[in-house]
């Protein structure tokens, strides 16, 4: 890299150090849009996202010396780390530690993600443009992810990437960019602000349709499913009605659109046959349940303790290097014991949602939404390793943060920071 390229680099990086270190959900914000394009994004061989989140880390820090900010450290986040304690200790009976040693940082720098977020993060405006972020980078996805697919006439292969990312993973990511977009609109008070993003979820509606990812189409179904009937019974049957009604424009304006200018003869008998396949389960899930009906051997081989961090690859009959699923692939690495705790995770951030739906005055946008990203999460989690995903991460914090500051109906004086000092660091009870 020349001399030049290197100075406006480093000057930038000190004027998006500073806006952080003034906002540090600017730092979310960022992190959430290039997220979508992490392999795509390299800087002297690293990741643009990791560096950034490593700017994020330290300013945090300085904050923490400087200013004497607090650190949100709640339950869900203690439990993160008891498992990647214990993912810790299976890397020791791995084969080749050395390269299981920097795929387990990777591991924590992921996970970390989830802590980032929660701390960037500081009030309902912080949320609202990390969102923001997050929408404006999915966007772009859908769009590249809609032109590829086009172009390559719809022929779907494991091997293709999007913007440097595999076509499942920016599938995954781009209809979660559609339920973030369709959130953000009942969060925002402006009108314009609304129809623009209803428009987001239309093209990315576009974008997770173009993709012809089935496990992604079930995700969102059942996940509108959930916000609806949420909503109804927390609001009333009028309420549901809106929702309905919301959800059949985006839902209606995506497959007239997809079908009237996007697909060709050729995409609609592909759609059909994706269709009817994850219906009759012809293709045995694209080859997953042969996958998962092999993985039982060697998770009975050592089923409490597992064989290690990152030997799947390794010990499963197809060699492949993914699962395919977050439960299984836990099953062989880390055992039972692994399992369960990723379990405690994902339930930890229910609880948090079952005790706020026995609040008086709860919230059903938060409650139903919540509940609607939890359950996607979970969806992909069987048809994906989630677990090596950096989007299940942030939205596990972005749906503690939901809870946080918009989970009971009140009027608050708002302001802009709402930590306590290190020294009292904030617990369970507070965030969740």
């Amino acid at each position: 890299m020349n001399p030049g390229t290197l100075a406006l680099f480093g000057f930038g990086g000190i004027v998006i150090s500073v806006a952080i270190f003034k906002r540090p959900a600017i730092g979310a914000a960022l992190i959430l849009g290039l997220v979508h394009f992490e392999r795509a994004l390299i800087f002297n061989g690293l990741s643009l996202v990791k560096l950034l989140s490593i700017v994020c880390i330290g300013i945090l820090l300085a904050r923490v010396l400087i200013k004497d900010k607090g650190v949100r450290i709640d339950r869900t986040a203690w439990l993160i780390a008891l498992f990647l304690a214990w993912v810790a200790i299976t890397v020791f009976w791995s084969s080749n530690q050395s390269v299981f040693l920097s795929e387990f940082v990777s591991l924590c720098l992921q996970a970390f993600m989830y802590i980032l977020i929660i701390n960037l993060i500081r009030s309902k405006d912080d949320l609202q443009l990390a969102l923001w972020g997050h929408v404006i980078g999915g966007t772009v996805l859908a769009v590249i992810l809609s032109i590829t697919m086009i172009n390559l006439n719809f022929v779907r292969s494991t091997e293709m990437e999007i913007a440097g990312l595999g076509i499942n993973l920016a599938a995954r990511m781009v209809g979660l960019n559609l339920l973030l977009a369709v959130l953000l609109a009942q969060l925002v008070e402006s009108r314009l602000a609304k129809i623009v993003l209803i428009l987001v979820a239309i093209i990315s509606g576009i974008g997770s349709l173009l993709a012809l990812s089935r496990g992604n189409w079930v995700a969102l179904i059942v996940s509108a499913g959930v916000v609806i009937f949420i909503m109804s019974v927390k609001k009333g049957s009028q309420f549901n009605f809106r929702q309905i009604i919301l959800v059949g424009i985006i839902g209606i304006a995506t497959m007239y659109a997809a079908n009237q200018y996007f697909f060709s003869d050729y995409g609609l008998s592909k759609l059909q046959d994706r269709a009817e396949s994850s219906v009759t389960l012809s293709d045995g899930a694209s080859g997953r349940f042969d996958i998962w009906r092999t993985a039982y051997i060697p998770c009975l081989e050592k089923p409490l303790f597992g064989h290690g961090f990152n030997t799947f690859k390794q010990l499963n009959e197809w060699k492949h290097t993914g699962a395919h699923n977050a439960f299984v692939l836990l099953a062989i690495e880390d055992g039972l014991l692994g399992v369960f705790l990723y379990c405690l995770i994902i339930g930890s951030v229910f609880f948090s949602l079952f005790n706020l739906n026995r609040m008086k005055g709860v919230n059903p946008v938060a409650l139903g939404w919540g509940l609607a990203l939890l359950v996607f999460l979970v969806i992909v989690s069987l048809v994906d390793s989630a677990v090596n995903r950096k989007y299940l991460w942030f939205v596990l914090g972005i749906i503690s943060l939901l809870i946080y500051y918009y989970g009971q109906n009140q009027s608050v004086d708002e302001t802009v920071e709402e930590f306590e000092p290190i020294r009292e660091i904030e617990t369970t009870n507070q965030l969740a």
